[in-house]
Parts: structure tokens; C-alpha cells; sequence
């Protein structure tokens, strides 16, 4: 965690929700998100590729699309 978030979630009196170290339910929703990501949009059969990941633009096109 960085300190300026840690200081910043006291200054507005909030609760941090954030796990402990080495909590697996830490990353759970991001890992949610890469999977579908995974499975729906760089499958090889994906409606989202419209042709071959060559460079990083033909990836962000991807991601936008999916």
C-alpha cells in the first residue's frame, strides 16, 4: 500500500478494504476480469480480433472493442 493512500483513506475517515498481504480475495475481482478478458476477447476465435495483435495499437483496439 502506498502511505499517501493509506494517509489520504484516514484524512477522509474512511475504512480501508483492502486484504492483508498474501489474502487471495485481494485480487479476486481483477482476476475475474482477466480471465473474461482471456476467454472472451484474446480467444482465438474471438469476434473481437479482427485480425493479427501485431502491434500495441492493434491491442488497445481490442481492448476497447471487448
Amino acid at each position: 500500500m502506498s502511505i499517501k493512500f493509506t494517509e489520504t483513506v484516514a484524512l477522509e475517515s474512511l475504512g480501508a478494504s483492502i486484504g492483508t498481504v498474501r489474502d487471495a480475495y485481494d485480487n479476486a475481482a481483477a482476476e475475474t476480469v482477466m480471465g473474461l478478458y482471456k476467454n472472451e476477447a484474446a480467444a482465438k476465435n474471438s469476434p473481437f480480433i479482427t485480425g493479427p495483435l501485431q502491434t500495441l495499437a492493434d491491442v488497445e483496439k481490442l481492448i476497447f472493442d471487448w
